[in-house]
């Protein structure tokens, strides 16, 4: 009940927010009126997603602004050992960002409706079926953001993962820090990557472990409604020293100006990481 209430003050807090802050925060060199601000000179933010790939965007939503993020759909496999398999479904993983100032922002992650299946040999189809859990986050950038004329944007995240799930959760509490930094060429080119550490809970063995997960990525827009992008990710476990690492592309079609959707293919590297398929959207009021 404890976690719940965490989850409904985040929200209150971004409602608050959304009454109060101003609605249009980034300063231009030629100031043109915003759609939600005739003749103010002030506008919004360029869209910037946390999605679809690991590396996040280092940028902040603008204060008083709601941005919602999900995976519509996700299919995972994995080969966990020779001769075993997994197949896990996932529908509608939901992240929540709400803008607070200039430079922060608050964010729920809520893990979706997840059926697994587990192969091996000799043995029966298992399967299991239920809601994750849901992680609180705050992001806040320290370089750039604001400011079109800056090429570098960096930012750090904090935060924590509550075992509000049942066996589709992780089980235990979950901590993490990643710092993800964007330098925008020229030709509308982005270079991203990201430094990520993760204390991870180990169900069966009832213990935290930690995880490092570094990731890089290059991204190009194609056209005013098409762009794509291509990344490297690896996670280590520090416990277990193993490497699983997976190359992760796909288009991006900018809809409007505040709705984007995407799709994409994760390929394996290595035979403990996953394979996916994606379907996405981001949509920010």
């Amino acid at each position: 009940m404890k976690n719940l209430y965490l989850l409904f003050g985040l929200l209150l807090a971004g409602v608050a927010a959304q009454a109060q802050a101003p609605a249009d925060t980034l300063k231009r060199a030629n100031p043109s009126p915003s759609a939600d601000s005739p003749g103010s000179g002030r506008q919004l933010r360029p869209l910037n997603a946390d999605r679809p790939g690991v590396t996040e965007s280092p940028n902040t939503i603008d204060p008083g602004h709601i941005q919602l993020e999900t995976d519509l759909v996700r299919l995972i496999s994995t080969k966990p050992a020779p001769g075993s398999r997994d197949r896990t479904l996932r529908v509608n993983a939901l992240a929540i960002r709400v803008g607070v100032s200039d430079k922060t922002e608050v964010q729920a992650f809520i893990d979706p409706y997840t059926v697994e299946k587990a192969w091996e040999p000799g043995e029966p189809m298992q399967r299991h079926a239920g809601f994750g859990d849901v992680a609180l986050r705050v992001k806040h950038n320290f370089i750039g953001d604001d400011d079109e004329t800056e090429a570098l944007v960096i930012a750090a995240i904090g935060l924590v993962r509550l075992p509000t799930g049942g066996r589709e959760g992780a089980g235990g509490y979950e901590y993490g820090v990643l710092v993800p930094a964007t330098y925008n060429l020229q030709g509308d080119w982005h270079i991203s990557a990201q430094a990520a550490a993760f204390l991870s809970y180990d169900r069966d063995e009832k213990q935290h472990y930690t995880e490092l997960a570094p990731s890089f990525a290059l991204d190009h827009g194609i056209n005013k409604w098409l762009a794509a992008f291509t990344e490297f990710s690896t996670r280590y476990d520090v416990k277990h020293e193993q490497w699983a690492s997976a190359i992760n592309l796909g288009p991006i079609f900018h809809i409007t100006e505040r709705f984007q959707m995407d799709f994409g293919r994760r390929f394996a590297l290595s035979h403990t990481a996953t394979r996916e398929y994606y379907v996405g959207l981001v949509i920010e009021r």
